[in-house]
Order: C-alpha cells, then sequence, then structure tokens
C-alpha cells in the first residue's frame, strides 16, 4: 500500500470511518435532502478514478500540474468555500485538460459528495514531522526533566507512547494525565509550557522514531452521534455552549491537523481545569474511544456552514451576472426549479458536469468568469434554495 493509502487507513478513518449521512437545511424553508457527506473511501476512488490524480497531488504523489490538494490551509475550509475554491479554479482546469485531451468525466451526486469527503477531511490528517526537531524541543519544554527516553521500561518513559498511532490516543492520555502533570512541574518548578504550530508534530515524530519495532496499537472509528451526546454528558457543554463565547465550532483557529488539536488541549488544559473547578464540576476521565467520539463530533461541527443570506444571495446572482443565463424567464436554465434542492455538493456536481457547455456559453456572450467566495456562495445558496424570490 502506498504512502497515501496507509496514512488514510491508519490515521483518517479512525475519525471519520463510522460519518453518518447528514440532513441540514442551513435555513431553507423545507427541509429536504439539503446535505450528504460521502465517504472518504469512495472518495479516494472518485480522485483516483475521474483521474484527478492525473493534476493534483496528494501529499507529493501525483501530479504537479495542479496544487497538491493534501497540503494543509492556513485556515479550515467548509463546504461552501470548497464548492467556491473548485468554481474559481474551473477555467483553468477545463484549460489544462483541453491540453491533455482529457475530457472530464461526469459526476453523479454521491460521486461529488465522497470526493468532499476525500478532499475535505484529508487536511486534517497529519504532517510526518521532524524527529531532529522533536528531540530538541524534548529538552527546550522540560519534558525529558520527568520523562527518560533514553532508559526503556524507565518510571516516566516516553517512548512506550510510540506505540500510539493516532495523534487522538496522545489527546487522550494528556487529558487524563494534565493534572498529575501540573503538579509534578510545580514540585520541580517548572512552568507551565505550551506547543505551537507543528511543535507537537515533531514531538511526537521523535517519541515514535524511539520505539519504531514495538507492535503498534490503532483505534477503532470515532462515532460523531456518541461524540455529541459525551459532549454533553461529560459537561463539555457548560462551557463550550453552541454559539456561547467559547463556541468550539465558531473557534477561528481551530486546529488543522489531529496532532495540533494534542497540542491546543495541553495548552488550554490549566486554564480549562481552574475553570472546571469554579463550576464545582469534576475532572471526567475519558477512554481512548470516548476521545475519538468527541473529536469525531468536534471535526464534523467545523465541516458545515452558517446559513446563508438570501437578500446578499440575491446581490451576489446579479453582481455576478448570474441573471444573463438562468433567470425566471429562462425556460432550460431556470434555477427556480430547483427551489430546496442546492447544497455545496450540488453546486460542485452542475459546474463539473456543465462547466466546460456554460464556459463557452460565456466565451461567446464575452462574459468573464465571476470568482466567488465560500460566504458569497453560502448567500447564493440560500437565495437558490427560497426559489429564487
Amino acid at each position: 500500500m502506498n504512502r497515501i493509502g496507509l496514512l488514510l487507513f491508519v490515521n483518517l478513518f479512525f475519525l471519520v470511518g463510522n460519518m453518518i449521512s447528514f440532513n441540514q437545511a442551513m435555513g431553507a424553508e423545507k427541509k429536504g435532502e439539503y446535505l450528504l457527506p460521502g465517504t472518504i473511501k469512495e472518495g479516494w476512488k472518485v480522485f483516483t478514478m475521474k483521474k484527478c490524480s492525473t493534476c493534483h497531488a496528494i501529499w507529493g504523489e501525483g501530479g504537479k500540474e495542479g496544487p497538491d490538494l493534501g497540503t494543509l490551509p492556513e485556515s479550515y475550509v467548509t463546504q461552501s468555500q470548497l464548492a467556491a475554491l473548485m468554481w474559481n479554479h474551473w477555467p483553468e482546469m477545463w484549460g489544462k485538460m483541453e491540453a491533455k485531451k482529457m475530457p472530464p468525466q461526469k459526476m453523479n451526486k454521491k460521486e461529488m459528495a465522497d470526493l468532499f469527503a476525500f478532499l475535505y477531511f484529508i487536511r486534517y490528517m497529519d504532517e510526518q514531522g521532524d524527529p531532529q526537531n522533536g528531540k530538541v524541543l524534548m529538552e527546550n519544554k522540560h519534558c525529558s526533566k520527568c520523562h527518560p527516553v533514553v532508559k526503556e521500561g524507565a518510571k516516566g518513559d516516553l517512548g512506550r507512547w510510540g506505540m500510539y498511532i493516532n495523534p487522538i490516543l496522545w489527546a487522550q492520555m494528556m487529558w487524563n494525565h494534565t493534572p498529575q502533570m501540573e503538579q509534578e512541574m510545580k514540585k520541580k518548578g517548572l512552568s507551565w509550557v505550551e506547543f505551537k504550530g507543528n511543535e507537537m508534530v515533531d514531538l511526537i515524530a521523535y517519541i515514535r522514531s524511539l520505539s519504531s519495532k514495538m507492535e503498534k496499537v490503532y483505534l477503532s472509528p470515532g462515532d460523531l452521534q456518541m461524540g455529541k451526546k459525551l459532549f454533553t454528558q461529560r459537561g463539555c457543554i457548560q462551557c463550550h455552549s453552541p454559539r456561547g463565547e467559547m463556541d468550539l465550532s465558531k473557534k477561528k483557529d481551530f486546529p488543522r491537523t489531529l496532532a495540533q488539536l494534542a497540542g491546543m488541549m495541553w495548552n488550554h488544559s490549566p486554564k480549562m481545569w481552574k475553570g472546571m473547578e469554579k463550576k464545582g464540576m469534576e475532572r471526567p476521565t475519558l477512554s481512548p474511544q470516548e476521545m475519538a467520539d468527541l473529536v469525531a463530533h468536534f471535526f464534523s461541527t467545523q465541516y458545515f456552514d452558517e446559513p446563508g443570506d438570501p437578500a446578499r444571495g440575491k446581490g451576489v446572482f446579479e453582481r455576478k451576472q448570474c441573471n444573463l443565463c438562468h433567470s425566471k424567464g429562462a425556460k432550460t436554465l431556470n434555477l427556480s426549479n430547483l427551489k430546496g434542492q442546492i447544497s455545496p455538493i450540488f453546486m460542485a456536481q452542475m459546474m463539473w458536469n456543465h462547466g466546460p457547455e456554460m464556459l463557452e456559453k460565456m466565451r461567446k456572450a464575452k462574459v468573464p468568469w465571476r470568482k466567488i467566495d465560500g460566504k458569497e456562495m453560502a448567500d447564493l445558496m440560500e437565495y437558490l434554495n427560497r426559489g429564487m424570490p
């Protein structure tokens, strides 16, 4: 199995392998099959079968003409943003496909949903990390004061942690042992240290390198519905309520990778424990599976967009000159017939299947291809879902 396959099966399926279908109206008057996230494994097949890999690489493997789609984004990418990125990239993409004499293979709704799942969640895969940087961090962060890594089996030896493949297992162990670690650090006169950027990734890479011959421990897929229940049962909701000041789903600097999530939990632990003590809350312990379920829930909330605004969507419809071809008076291109059916996946599917024809008509009419951002896409979809009032 190549590196893409190995990383997918080992690090990613545990998170969303059990991901169920969602139906979310995002503000539409009539709820219908508005959103249907697909499965990552099937999306990987679509990516290969539709020859996306001819131009696009995943983690360096594949074509070089287009951007590497496994590259971590600077910020989280929602469905609407992903659809907007595909829309903006289409003329250039189609031009390269024409040059290669590659006719686009049409996609049905399920295939596009699966592709979305693959492209979206692939971004949360952890980079390999630099063991040498991790070794330096081990000293600079004073981890080695309590966790020797030279004497295998010694008290506090972190080398044995290298058997844990999934970063969520690291997050779970950090969560459960943070109070104890905090006390030990105070005894030794050590201040609490924080991990920034990919420092946690490098540290994990170093510790893994110390136990390459050990039998690896994996984790079952996370269940986001169970994670949602645990979020309430374990008291997380008391501080991180939806739409509250510390709503995790709206956190702008939400971690981009699993290891970064482990780092965020470490950084936040002292403040979190103090807040729980003030509220008289007990510190709950979590099993590895419970942590996987909670993380699946956290990541799923980042997948959805805020409801769009139909009034602003009407402005987008006119400003981007969509009304030139898709007005209510048009017989074959009247989008008002699609009321309640529009979703990011639908928009991407229609763009992919009808893009060449649409691009040619726009060229003949001398209408430039208008770029759109994620928020505009969400507003436009809400306008279309209201039947273009």
